[in-house]
Protein backbone atom coordinates (compact mmCIF):
# COMPACT_ATOMS: atom_id res chain seq x y z
CA UNK A 1 0.00 0.00 0.00
CA UNK A 2 0.69 3.65 -0.09
CA UNK A 3 2.59 5.23 2.74
CA UNK A 4 0.43 7.91 4.62
CA UNK A 5 0.99 11.34 4.07
CA UNK A 6 3.85 13.14 6.54
CA UNK A 7 2.50 15.87 8.76
CA UNK A 8 4.30 19.63 9.31
CA UNK A 9 5.86 19.49 12.66
CA UNK A 10 4.68 22.64 13.11
CA UNK A 11 1.29 21.79 12.92
CA UNK A 12 1.70 18.77 14.96
CA UNK A 13 3.12 21.15 17.91
CA UNK A 14 0.55 23.68 17.46
CA UNK A 15 -2.12 21.03 18.12
CA UNK A 16 -0.55 19.28 20.66
CA UNK A 17 -2.43 21.59 24.04
CA UNK A 18 -5.42 21.16 22.62
CA UNK A 19 -5.10 17.49 21.86
CA UNK A 20 -3.63 17.01 25.68
CA UNK A 21 -6.78 18.82 26.60
CA UNK A 22 -9.30 17.44 24.82
CA UNK A 23 -8.19 13.73 25.67
CA UNK A 24 -10.62 11.36 27.83
CA UNK A 25 -9.73 11.47 31.58
CA UNK A 26 -12.29 8.43 32.48
CA UNK A 27 -10.48 6.74 29.98
CA UNK A 28 -7.40 6.69 30.76
CA UNK A 29 -8.40 6.28 34.83
CA UNK A 30 -9.62 2.74 33.19
CA UNK A 31 -6.44 2.11 31.62
CA UNK A 32 -4.75 3.14 34.58
CA UNK A 33 -6.40 0.60 36.59
CA UNK A 34 -5.46 -2.54 34.17
CA UNK A 35 -1.75 -1.21 34.23
CA UNK A 36 -1.93 -1.29 38.50
CA UNK A 37 0.94 -3.82 40.32
CA UNK A 38 2.58 -4.18 36.79
CA UNK A 39 6.45 -3.26 37.12
CA UNK A 40 7.49 -2.96 33.97
CA UNK A 41 5.20 -1.67 30.64
CA UNK A 42 5.91 -2.31 27.47
CA UNK A 43 4.07 0.58 25.81
CA UNK A 44 3.97 0.74 21.76
CA UNK A 45 3.06 4.15 20.46
CA UNK A 46 1.56 3.63 17.01
CA UNK A 47 1.74 7.23 14.80
CA UNK A 48 4.10 8.43 17.42
CA UNK A 49 5.56 11.32 15.40
CA UNK A 50 7.71 12.96 17.52
CA UNK A 51 6.20 12.22 20.55
CA UNK A 52 2.61 14.22 21.73
CA UNK A 53 1.27 11.38 23.47
CA UNK A 54 4.12 10.31 25.34
CA UNK A 55 4.61 13.62 26.53
CA UNK A 56 1.04 13.48 28.19
CA UNK A 57 0.38 10.05 28.72
CA UNK A 58 4.02 9.27 30.50
CA UNK A 59 3.37 11.55 33.66
CA UNK A 60 -0.32 11.10 33.51
CA UNK A 61 0.56 7.03 34.53
CA UNK A 62 2.07 8.17 36.91
CA UNK A 63 0.14 10.63 38.23
CA UNK A 64 -2.77 8.13 38.30
CA UNK A 65 -0.82 5.67 40.72
CA UNK A 66 0.87 3.67 38.06
CA UNK A 67 4.65 3.43 39.54
CA UNK A 68 5.94 1.06 36.68
CA UNK A 69 9.18 1.74 34.92
CA UNK A 70 8.03 2.84 31.16
CA UNK A 71 9.30 1.14 28.42
CA UNK A 72 7.99 3.43 24.95
CA UNK A 73 8.65 2.48 21.71
CA UNK A 74 7.93 5.22 19.16
CA UNK A 75 6.27 3.38 15.67
CA UNK A 76 6.30 6.17 12.85
CA UNK A 77 6.50 6.17 8.93
CA UNK A 78 8.43 9.57 9.33
CA UNK A 79 11.94 9.53 10.29
CA UNK A 80 12.32 13.39 10.07
CA UNK A 81 9.34 13.23 13.07
CA UNK A 82 10.71 9.96 14.93
CA UNK A 83 14.13 12.22 14.85
CA UNK A 84 12.60 14.61 17.41
CA UNK A 85 11.64 11.84 19.64
CA UNK A 86 12.75 12.34 23.03
CA UNK A 87 15.79 10.45 24.59
CA UNK A 88 14.62 7.45 26.12
CA UNK A 89 12.25 6.10 24.00
CA UNK A 90 13.30 3.73 21.58
CA UNK A 91 11.81 4.09 17.89
CA UNK A 92 10.48 2.07 14.41
CA UNK A 93 10.15 3.30 11.19
CA UNK A 94 7.32 1.28 9.26
CA UNK A 95 4.71 1.20 7.13
CA UNK A 96 1.62 -0.15 9.44
CA UNK A 97 0.08 -1.93 6.18
CA UNK A 98 3.40 -4.16 6.58
CA UNK A 99 1.97 -7.12 8.77
CA UNK A 100 5.11 -9.00 9.55
CA UNK A 101 7.01 -5.57 10.58
CA UNK A 102 3.61 -4.52 12.61
CA UNK A 103 3.96 -7.79 14.52
CA UNK A 104 7.89 -7.65 15.30
CA UNK A 105 6.98 -4.00 16.89
CA UNK A 106 3.48 -5.12 18.94
CA UNK A 107 5.37 -8.19 20.05
CA UNK A 108 5.47 -8.22 23.92
CA UNK A 109 3.28 -5.32 24.37
CA UNK A 110 1.42 -4.28 27.34
CA UNK A 111 -0.18 -1.52 26.46
CA UNK A 112 -0.93 -0.01 22.81
CA UNK A 113 -1.52 3.49 22.29
CA UNK A 114 -1.70 6.04 19.45
CA UNK A 115 -3.53 9.72 18.69
CA UNK A 116 -5.07 11.72 15.68
CA UNK A 117 -4.22 7.72 13.80
CA UNK A 118 -7.06 5.76 13.05
CA UNK A 119 -9.09 8.53 10.53
CA UNK A 120 -6.14 8.49 8.86
CA UNK A 121 -5.97 4.64 8.01
CA UNK A 122 -7.65 2.87 5.22
CA UNK A 123 -9.99 0.57 6.30
CA UNK A 124 -7.69 -2.55 5.06
CA UNK A 125 -4.91 -1.28 7.38
CA UNK A 126 -7.18 -0.79 10.28
CA UNK A 127 -7.69 -4.11 9.81
CA UNK A 128 -4.85 -5.60 10.03
CA UNK A 129 -3.62 -3.55 12.90
CA UNK A 130 -6.80 -5.14 15.00
CA UNK A 131 -5.43 -8.36 13.65
CA UNK A 132 -2.65 -8.54 14.95
CA UNK A 133 -3.32 -6.88 18.46
CA UNK A 134 -5.60 -9.62 18.87
CA UNK A 135 -3.53 -12.04 17.63
CA UNK A 136 -0.82 -11.49 21.06
CA UNK A 137 -1.13 -13.20 24.37
CA UNK A 138 -1.51 -11.93 26.39
CA UNK A 139 -3.44 -9.06 24.27
CA UNK A 140 -2.28 -5.79 25.35
CA UNK A 141 -5.33 -2.46 27.05
CA UNK A 142 -5.15 -0.11 23.76
CA UNK A 143 -5.83 3.33 23.62
CA UNK A 144 -6.92 5.12 20.36
CA UNK A 145 -6.93 8.65 20.91
CA UNK A 146 -8.81 11.95 18.94
CA UNK A 147 -9.98 10.23 15.97
CA UNK A 148 -11.78 12.74 14.06
CA UNK A 149 -15.28 11.88 14.08
CA UNK A 150 -17.01 14.35 11.89
CA UNK A 151 -19.40 17.15 11.47
CA UNK A 152 -17.64 20.35 12.86
CA UNK A 153 -19.35 23.07 13.89
CA UNK A 154 -17.99 26.86 13.33
CA UNK A 155 -19.09 30.59 14.55
CA UNK A 156 -20.44 32.01 12.06
CA UNK A 157 -21.89 29.08 10.79
CA UNK A 158 -21.10 27.44 7.52
CA UNK A 159 -23.20 25.31 5.28
CA UNK A 160 -22.04 22.43 3.62
CA UNK A 161 -18.55 22.75 4.54
CA UNK A 162 -18.50 19.89 7.08
CA UNK A 163 -20.10 17.81 4.92
CA UNK A 164 -17.68 18.72 2.19
CA UNK A 165 -14.87 18.43 5.12
CA UNK A 166 -15.96 15.00 5.85
CA UNK A 167 -15.94 13.95 2.04
CA UNK A 168 -12.16 14.71 1.94
CA UNK A 169 -11.45 12.97 4.53
CA UNK A 170 -13.21 9.89 3.43
CA UNK A 171 -10.95 9.97 0.62
CA UNK A 172 -7.94 9.67 2.50
CA UNK A 173 -8.49 7.13 4.69
CA UNK A 174 -11.40 6.23 6.98
CA UNK A 175 -11.89 9.52 8.30
CA UNK A 176 -14.81 10.00 10.52
CA UNK A 177 -15.99 6.78 10.04
CA UNK A 178 -12.79 5.36 11.78
CA UNK A 179 -13.95 4.89 15.50
CA UNK A 180 -17.08 2.78 14.69
CA UNK A 181 -15.06 0.66 11.94
CA UNK A 182 -12.49 -0.18 14.50
CA UNK A 183 -14.57 -0.63 17.11
CA UNK A 184 -16.74 -3.02 15.25
CA UNK A 185 -13.87 -5.03 14.03
CA UNK A 186 -12.19 -5.42 18.01
CA UNK A 187 -15.65 -5.97 19.02
CA UNK A 188 -16.22 -8.70 16.71
CA UNK A 189 -12.55 -10.40 18.49
CA UNK A 190 -14.32 -10.41 21.94
CA UNK A 191 -12.50 -7.44 22.71
CA UNK A 192 -14.74 -5.11 25.61
CA UNK A 193 -14.67 -1.20 23.82
CA UNK A 194 -15.37 1.76 25.07
CA UNK A 195 -15.33 5.79 23.56
CA UNK A 196 -15.81 8.78 24.40
CA UNK A 197 -16.38 12.17 22.32
CA UNK A 198 -13.52 14.54 23.18
CA UNK A 199 -13.67 17.62 21.22
CA UNK A 200 -11.71 20.60 20.86
CA UNK A 201 -13.26 23.77 21.85
CA UNK A 202 -11.51 26.39 20.13
CA UNK A 203 -11.76 30.16 20.36
CA UNK A 204 -9.51 32.60 18.36
CA UNK A 205 -5.88 31.87 18.20
CA UNK A 206 -3.17 30.43 15.64
CA UNK A 207 -5.03 26.68 16.17
CA UNK A 208 -8.01 28.05 15.25
CA UNK A 209 -6.76 30.11 11.86
CA UNK A 210 -4.51 27.29 10.90
CA UNK A 211 -7.42 24.21 11.30
CA UNK A 212 -9.68 26.64 9.68
CA UNK A 213 -7.50 27.33 6.60
CA UNK A 214 -7.42 23.41 6.38
CA UNK A 215 -11.07 23.07 6.84
CA UNK A 216 -12.04 25.26 4.81
CA UNK A 217 -9.74 24.90 2.07
CA UNK A 218 -10.66 21.37 1.60
CA UNK A 219 -14.32 22.62 0.65
CA UNK A 220 -12.20 24.67 -2.41
CA UNK A 221 -14.26 27.78 -0.35
CA UNK A 222 -12.79 30.99 0.88
CA UNK A 223 -11.53 31.33 4.89
CA UNK A 224 -14.19 33.46 6.23
CA UNK A 225 -13.01 35.24 10.09
CA UNK A 226 -14.08 32.21 12.28
CA UNK A 227 -13.96 33.16 15.99
CA UNK A 228 -14.91 29.41 17.45
CA UNK A 229 -15.31 25.94 16.64
CA UNK A 230 -16.47 22.63 18.19
CA UNK A 231 -14.11 19.87 15.91
CA UNK A 232 -15.59 16.42 17.27
CA UNK A 233 -12.89 14.23 18.26
CA UNK A 234 -13.17 10.46 20.24
CA UNK A 235 -11.53 7.68 22.15
CA UNK A 236 -11.36 4.00 22.25
CA UNK A 237 -10.07 2.34 24.91
CA UNK A 238 -10.22 -1.28 24.11
CA UNK A 239 -9.66 -4.26 26.58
Amino acid sequence: MNELENFDPDWLALREPADHAARSRRLEELLAARCAGAARLRIVDLGAGSGSTYRHLAPRLVELGVDAEQDWLFVDHDEALLARAPGGVRTARLDLGDREALRTALSGADLVVGSALLDVLPAEVATVLVEELSALDPRPVVLFALTVSGGAEVEPPASGVAQAFDADQRSRGLGPDATGFVADRFAERGWAVEREATPWRLSASPLLSAWAAGWFGAAGVPVPDVVSAVVPHEDLLAR
